[in-house]
């Protein structure tokens, strides 16, 4: 009996491709691991800084703070405050609400809110008192606009093709 082997047919491993191949995984998990390990070390020393510093454990160098420089401290922290509360303003929402209100003909020259109360002075320009009236009305019938008054209106007339009417109106919008 007499065996052949086909060479052909039979799979060869080349082995010293394989070996890179592990050699190469294994130098990028061991520096995978490393960087792991830093990163939870630098972790591990932050919780235990930050567990001490919650449990009232004050660093040595820390001062004790008179009570007349705390209500400074707080005082300059009010004032901060209320600016910051002063500045912010949701013009986000007044625009998008306005944008669905005004007509053309008519151009809004000033927006001025009051955060705190909800009043909203709104001066323009409009082409004809009958965009002024229609955007009066459109105003009115908003669901975010709220005792809407024509504070003042007046005729402008720049040349004998360009005239418009000025206008003032007063109204309430709700507050953050």
């Amino acid at each position: 009996m007499r065996f052949d082997i086909n060479l052909a047919t039979k799979q060869y491993i080349n082995t010293r491709h394989l070996n890179l191949v592990v050699a190469v995984a294994v130098v990028l998990l061991g520096g995978m691991l490393v960087s792991n390990l830093a990163a939870f070390t630098s972790a591990s020393s932050e919780i235990g800084r930050l567990t001490a510093d919650l449990s009232g454990h004050a660093p040595k160098d820390a001062k004790n703070v008179s009570p007349q420089e705390y209500q400074a401290l707080l005082g300059k922290i009010g004032f901060a405050n209320t600016i910051i509360a002063r500045k912010s303003y949701d013009w986000l929402a007044l625009l998008d609400q306005l944008e669905g209100v005004v007509p053309d003909g008519v151009s809004l020259s000033s927006l001025d809110p009051d955060p705190k109360g909800g009043d909203l002075k709104i001066t323009g320009v409009a082409l004809n008192f009958k965009a002024l009236r229609t955007f009066v009305e459109q105003l009115e019938s908003s669901s975010y606009f709220k005792e809407v008054y024509l504070v003042s209106q007046a005729e402008n007339k720049v040349s004998v093709s360009q005239k418009g009417t000025t206008f003032s109106i007063t109204c309430k919008v709700p507050v953050k």
